[in-house]
């Protein structure tokens, strides 16, 4: 009975630890969009492969700001250089009418320029967003990755020590989850083998992830 009584214990921990989870999970993308968020992302492949299409758009767009940005300075030299040029004319009193009109249209031109120059700030805001919404999926990546196994060890440690009570599982897994959180962003994706919690287990877990 007591057993029984433990592992409902148990369980509801694990209920209140997922909907934290879950809670969690929405925060970060509400924060990141304002748009509803994708409830059908459920895999570390798509976690994966939505951070590293923004990379690529953020890099190209990068990549394309700059190059534009390169050619309208050039070209703001040469009509900087051309308005000399007709400041002189006039001064010799060349073809006046015509040196007007071109002065004129050479004044236009570099306002235009300088407006393109402008306008190509907006990279900076799209970047800073793109950045963020990376971040985001990276902290929700790691969150379902930490929730599932934190879960799983639970659930581990109540059918392998019936007599622990759920409160030192639960100190147990998340104790577990921190060690394999600091050797996941060393590079390792592999869990330690402490707090009663076999290597194996943790291995395990990860490899229903397909990590």
């Amino acid at each position: 009975m007591s057993e029984k009584t433990d592992q409902s214990a148990v369980y509801r921990q694990l209920s209140t630890d997922m909907r934290q989870g879950l809670k969690d999970i929405y925060q970060q993308i509400a924060t990141a969009s304002k748009d509803a968020p994708q409830t059908d992302m459920s895999t570390d492949t798509l976690f994966h492969e939505a951070s590293d299409q923004l990379d690529e758009v953020l890099k190209g767009t990068e990549a394309a700001t700059m190059k534009i940005m390169e050619i309208v300075e050039r070209h703001m030299d040469i009509q900087a250089e051309s308005a000399a040029i007709l400041d002189e004319m006039a001064a010799r009193g060349d073809a006046p009418e015509q040196v007007a009109r071109l002065r004129e249209h050479n004044a236009l031109l570099g306002e235009d320029l300088g407006n393109v120059l402008t306008s190509l700030s907006f990279q900076d805001i799209t970047g800073q967003r793109i950045k963020r919404v990376v971040t985001a999926l990276n902290q929700i990546e790691s969150k379902v990755v930490e929730l599932y196994v934190s879960s799983g060890l639970m659930l581990e440690g109540a059918r392998n020590a019936p007599e622990k009570d759920p409160a030192q599982l639960q100190t147990e897994a998340r104790k577990a989850v921190e060690d394999f959180r600091q050797q996941r962003q060393g590079g390792e994706l592999k869990g330690p083998d402490k707090n009663g919690f076999s290597q194996s287990a943790i291995d395990d877990m990860l490899s229903q992830l397909g990590m």
